[in-house]
């Protein structure tokens, strides 16, 4: 049985560029489903996998206004992660057509400035690092 990956080993990339000072990141896929009854049951007739959605989030310390600009530029960018970091051979999740649509900043007197960035692919790929 392998081990599960230590989240400090994780990497994330826009295109083929690295988010510098990421600290954390969350993936998740959504699946709609289709549900349809018949008269005279309490048990769904019909039950499919419909609509899905690909969302992606991070979270990193703030440098600049390079992600915010991404956001109101609206243009696609494909996103990889790399759950155990990087080498040949690794798992990467691979984001494609992702239309990054919010971002935040946050700053407080006792911390270092971050900021949050998510946005909505048109398809995941799982596979791995070559």
């Amino acid at each position: 049985m392998s081990a599960p990956p230590l989240g400090r080993e994780a990497v994330v990339l826009i295109g083929a560029v690295e988010v510098g000072y990421a600290e954390n990141v969350k993936e998740s896929i959504d699946a709609s489903l289709i549900k349809k009854y018949k008269l005279g049951s309490d048990k769904p007739a019909v039950l499919k996998s419909g609509n899905k959605t690909f969302q992606i989030e991070f979270g990193k310390m703030y440098i600049d206004k390079t992600y915010a600009e991404q956001v109101l530029n609206g243009t696609a960018v494909t996103v990889e992660v790399r759950p155990n970091g990087t080498g040949t051979g690794k798992e990467k999740h691979t984001y494609t057509g992702v239309i990054l649509n919010k971002w935040g900043f946050e700053a407080a007197q006792d911390g270092v400035a971050g900021e949050n960035v998510s946005g909505e692919g048109s398809d995941v790929a799982f596979g791995t690092q070559t």
